[in-house]
């Protein structure tokens, strides 16, 4: 559900002012946004001078940062982070200004592993040249007076080459040849030997034509080949270990200060994002004003908090709502555990508007239901299922394993569920070997029944999504946008009654009179529709038919995925060898696997983003992004991002 927010005035003495941002930075409850007085305030408040040293303070947050960042972000120790955060900037300073001798010498270190890392990619790169060299060497004949060009090109480009034989044939008088030999899949070596009289005018006819000749360091130019392949063998080496020793140093660095960098520039940062709240705010000769957006349900301990932390003369005032008219108000979403791990899926294509419906407990239920639904095999489910217990307790901890893993875990849920309804452990090999039957469907021969199954499931979601429609329309209130909904959601009421009165689900009486019914509807229906939408009505009632129909790919892709499974049992059977037949039968078991949840899960998506969203979602809303602090992480759990305002992105750091 959509999180109740209210637009508020945080109001305090302007002595107060760095403990009521200290305060609302510890509560990570509000939204902070840019002071834009009514008219009744514009005699009274100003914008704020902001904070005079601005500049200051981000350049020791880049600093800061600068150091965390060299040493890998090494996370801040227990305690670390808080004992920082308690310090007043006198202090703050200080504790970076300890930090500057080891950032210069980090920096200095951190600078030479660049160079002696673009050193050792020159030099890898200058002996697979002499590698390819010396692989020609032995066909070109060491010639009194000659000279040899070498040159790198594309493997696939002959006719560069082509085009320089009349010119070189014109400047050499012919007396020249030339070797090509690989140098990987995607470049060779081309060698060319000529008089050296000529050697100069090759070199220029080359430049012209950008073909370059290739030399190697200039320290070894001009020695026999074998000899400068010695020597890049011993400069590699010995970089290598100047690099591995500026890799050592670093790697001291970081266990040493890493954490304390790392929670310093955290703790900057917010001092920083409160300088620039202060520059934002409202100003009186004696009152500081601070505009801000707080959930509903988190006011009353808001209040409390600045009272406990400024004291009684911070108030927070509530703005009514009619002076809210013209502003948007930001969104969160709050939910149950397991469908708040839904959020990200519905978050992916927009937030909702707020004052609208959350779509995530719809696509709770019915995401995981259709891709089990589509996959439908009990063995691939308890395949995925391990997998994902392997990946909880390798990687649990990390940002998209946890965010994925709820939502993969519900769905691999289903998938064991309706293969056990279908019948299906790695195709009919549960039926073959241990006898396993369907409990209610034949996927391989009833198509029928499931393409029915299919279209009525697109019904009932595509007309839910009508009544949902209907319902943020009225809230909204947009009454003619409700009409058209209400109108569509009848005709395709009655188109389901139509349908089901001419496939004789219903007695032969009943079915005139539904038949009757269900046509007089759909006549009212679309006229209303085109009353209240113009011809982009009746458009949309073809849609609405259309997105029905679409649903029937939750058939198609199982029945596919059916296929697979007995194509890769049956391919093995008939291997003739057991461990072969097994080995075929585990490639397009893999196969298959991968593609039924990755189709599946692509499906499923495309099915809630277009024909059930379409239908009543108003996207366009702002995600609500609170002051918080590095104390929290840097990030709220009613919120999924920061805005400038409202948060360094340095805050992050030490997760």
């Amino acid at each position: 559900m959509l999180i109740e927010m209210r637009r508020v005035d945080i109001v305090a003495p302007r002595t107060h002012a760095l403990e009521l941002l200290r305060a609302l930075h510890r509560a990570g409850s509000a939204e902070l946004v840019p002071f834009d007085p009514r008219p009744d305030e514009a005699r009274v408040f100003g914008p704020c001078p902001g904070c005079p040293d601005l500049a200051a303070r981000q350049s020791r947050v880049a600093r800061a940062a600068e150091l965390a960042t060299r040493l890998g972000r090494v996370p801040a120790a227990p305690g670390e982070l808080a004992r920082l955060w308690d310090l007043d900037d006198r202090s703050l300073c200080d504790a970076l200004e300890a930090l500057e001798p080891e950032r210069l010498r980090v920096a200095a270190a951190d600078a030479a592993r660049a160079r002696l890392d673009e050193r050792l990619a020159r030099l890898a790169a200058w002996r697979e040249l002499v590698r390819a060299f010396l692989s020609v060497t032995d066909r070109v004949p060491a010639i009194p007076g000659y000279a040899v060009l070498a040159l790198v090109v594309p493997a696939d480009d002959r006719t560069a080459l082509e085009a320089l034989c009349p010119d070189l044939d014109a400047i050499t008088g012919g007396r020249w040849g030339s070797i090509r030999a690989s140098l990987d899949p995607a470049r060779c070596v081309v060698v060319i030997e000529l008089p050296e009289r000529h050697a100069a005018a090759a070199r220029a006819l080359l430049e012209a034509h950008g073909l370059h000749e290739t030399s190697v360091p200039p320290d070894l130019a001009g020695r026999p080949l074998p000899e400068v392949a010695a020597g890049l063998a011993r400069e590699e080496a010995e970089t290598a270990s100047a690099r591995a020793a500026a890799s050592a140093e670093l790697d001291a660095a970081a266990s040493a200060i890493g954490g304390r960098a790392t929670a310093l520039a955290a703790v900057l940062g917010d001092r920083l994002a409160e300088a620039t709240a202060m520059g934002s705010a409202g100003s009186s000769e004696h009152m500081l004003e601070l505009p801000a957006w707080v959930p509903a349900a988190r006011l009353s301990e808001l209040r409390r908090r600045l009272a406990e932390e400024v004291g009684p003369d911070a108030v927070v005032v509530e703005r009514p709502e009619r002076r809210m008219e013209d502003v948007e108000p930001p969104v969160a979403l709050r939910n149950l555990p397991l469908v708040r791990a839904f959020e990200p899926l519905v978050s992916f294509v927009g937030l909702p508007r707020y004052g609208t419906l959350d779509p995530t407990p719809a696509m709770a239920v019915t995401f995981p239901l259709f891709v089990g639904f589509m996959v439908g095999d009990a063995g691939y489910g308890l395949v995925l299922l391990a997998a994902l217990a392997v990946l909880r307790w390798r990687w649990g901890s990390t940002g998209l394993v946890a965010t994925a893993l709820p939502v993969a875990v519900i769905a691999g849920l289903c998938t064991v569920a309706f293969g056990i309804l279908f019948g299906e452990w790695f195709g009919e090999t549960g039926r073959t070997v241990l006898g396993i039957r369907p409990l209610w469907l034949d996927r391989a021969e009833a198509t029928l029944p499931l393409l029915l199954l299919s279209v009525a499931a697109g019904a009932l979601q595509v007309g839910l999504g009508l009544a949902l429609g209907i319902v943020n329309a009225l809230l909204l209130h947009e009454r003619r946008e409700a009409v058209a909904r209400a109108a569509l959601l009848c005709c395709l009421v009655a188109g389901v009654v139509l349908a089901a009165a001419e496939a004789a689900a219903l007695g032969p009486s009943v079915a005139r009179i539904a038949s009757g019914v269900a046509i007089g509807t759909i006549a009212v229906a679309a006229l209303v529709l085109l009353v209240a939408g113009g011809a982009s009505g009746a458009i949309e009632l073809i849609g609405t038919f259309g997105n029905v129909l679409s649903y029937a790919r939750l058939m198609a892709i199982g029945l596919a995925s059916v296929m697979l499974a007995v194509v890769a049992n049956r391919l093995g059977g008939v291997a003739g060898n057991l461990l072969v037949g097994f080995a075929i039968a585990l490639v397009f078991h893999v196969l298959n696997f991968g593609l039924g949840f990755f189709d599946a899960s692509i499906q499923a998506l495309r099915l809630h983003y277009v024909e059930f969203f379409g239908k009543f979602v108003e996207r366009g809303g702002r995600r609500f992004c609170p002051f918080v602090s590095a104390l929290d992480g840097g990030r709220s759990p009613l919120s999924g991002g920061r805005s400038p305002l409202n948060g360094s992105p340095l805050n992050g750091l030490g997760r």
